[in-house]
């Protein structure tokens, strides 16, 4: 299998249609909540202005975003397995398909909050205005929001997207993608790459 093929196989059953649209929905969200939000700034001696605009701060927290992610991947740390047994146990077909569904749960809003934190900084990198930079600073944690910042986690939440569509596809209800190919693989080598992505994961969580 080349890389060509093997790119194309790790796409899930949703596509890559899917991704760019949600990331439109959930990054036009954040973008358009935090310019009306710096344009009613200019209005903050007002309530309801003000209320509007403090609450953008309460939109989303980066250490939310990262908590829901290493629940999701642990759980398909522990899924992927459950799934490889399943396939040939029929037994557990039934508990094997609710616990995918479960943790593609966490990555379904884990990506969605990512998409809209994207959309934020996204408009903080746009409009400088002293009320976003301020979200950004105290409720993101990132002290220069710059273009980097926004393709890492553009990158990072785009991989919660690719292994949460492959766990579990809501209009098959089946597995697609890396999952695919992963209880595919022949054993010797999909228990060695297993076992070490899963103590590399363990590893970073533990010493975070």
């Amino acid at each position: 299998m080349n890389w060509k093929t093997l790119l194309r196989a790790m796409i899930p059953h949703a596509g890559l249609g899917h991704l760019l649209e949600t990331y439109l929905t959930w990054s036009g969200v954040g973008i358009i909540s935090s310019f009306i939000a710096s344009a009613l700034d200019a209005y903050s001696d007002i309530p309801y202005a003000a209320y509007y605009t403090s609450a953008l701060n309460d939109a989303v927290g980066f250490k939310f975003w990262i908590l829901l992610s290493v629940i999701g991947v642990l759980l398909f740390c522990l899924s992927v397995p459950v799934l490889y047994l399943a396939l040939r146990f029929p037994g557990l077909a039934g508990f094997s398909a609710r616990m995918r569904r479960f943790t593609y749960t966490f990555f379904l809003v884990a990506f969605d909050e990512g998409a809209l934190m994207i959309g934020i900084l996204t408009a903080n990198f746009v409009d400088t205005n002293e009320r976003i930079s301020l979200l950004a600073s105290k409720s993101f944690l990132f002290s220069d929001v710059g273009f980097f910042t926004i393709v890492a986690l553009l990158i990072l939440d785009s991989l919660l997207w690719l292994v949460g569509e492959a766990i579990y596809s809501r209009n098959e209800r089946g597995y697609s993608g890396v999952v695919e190919l992963l209880v595919n693989a022949p054993l010797k080598y999909s228990l060695p790459g297993y076992c070490l992505v899963t103590g590399l994961v363990v590893q970073v969580i533990v010493s975070q």
